[in-house]
C-alpha cells in the first residue's frame, strides 16, 4: 500500500483585537508570530520538508503564517493554494477537503486553525488529547493509497514541531 503525508500547520501566533472593528479573519500576526514562522521554517528546510501542495486558510493569521513558511522553504507560488472553505474549519469539513486532494500530491500540507487542526489529528490518529499550540507542525503518515480513502486511525505521527520559546514558558 501507497503511504501518503499530511502535514497539519496551526497558524502562528496573531494579535487579539478585542474591542475593535477587525474582523477576526483580518487579524494579523505579531512580532513574535512572524519571528515563530521564520524561525520554524528555518528548521523545516533543515529537514527537507517538501510539501508537494500546500492549502492555506484565507484568513490573514493563516495566509501569513503560510506564505512565510513558503518562503522559507523556497516552495514555488504554485504550491500555496488558497482556500477559503478552511477558514475556521471544523473537522469534517477539513477531512472532506482531504479526500477531494488529488492522487498526484503525495505529501498535502494545511495550514489553517483549532480546534479543527487538532481534532482531525486525534480523529486521524485514533487517540485524544493531541493538540497543536501556535506555528505548531504535526506530520502524519497514512496508511492509504488515495486521499479519498482517509478514515479513522488511518494516520501515525512522525514528527511533532513547534517554535521554541525565546523564554521560559510552558513552550511546546
Amino acid at each position: 500500500m501507497t503511504t501518503r503525508l499530511l502535514t497539519l500547520v496551526r497558524h502562528a501566533e496573531a494579535g487579539a483585537e478585542h474591542g475593535s472593528r477587525i474582523r477576526d479573519c483580518d487579524r494579523l500576526l505579531t512580532e513574535r508570530g512572524r519571528a515563530d514562522a521564520k524561525r520554524l521554517g528555518a528548521r523545516l528546510a533543515a529537514m527537507e520538508f517538501e510539501p508537494d501542495s500546500v492549502w492555506a486558510s484565507d484568513a490573514q493569521r493563516a495566509l501569513a503564517t503560510a506564505t512565510i513558511l513558503a518562503k522559507s522553504l523556497a516552495l514555488g507560488p504554485a504550491v500555496l493554494d488558497v482556500r477559503s472553505s478552511l477558514y475556521l474549519a471544523h473537522s469534517s469539513v477539513l477531512c472532506d477537503r482531504v479526500r477531494e486532494a488529488s492522487d498526484g500530491v503525495r505529501h498535502l500540507a494545511i495550514v489553517g486553525h483549532n480546534p479543527g487542526l487538532s481534532e482531525v489529528w486525534d480523529w486521524l490518529c485514533d487517540k485524544n488529547g493531541f493538540g497543536l499550540p501556535t506555528c505548531g507542525v504535526a506530520r502524519l503518515e497514512l496508511e492509504i493509497g488515495h486521499w479519498h480513502e482517509l478514515e479513522r486511525g488511518c494516520a501515525q505521527l512522525i514528527d511533532f514541531q513547534c517554535p521554541e520559546p525565546e523564554v521560559a514558558s510552558s513552550g511546546c
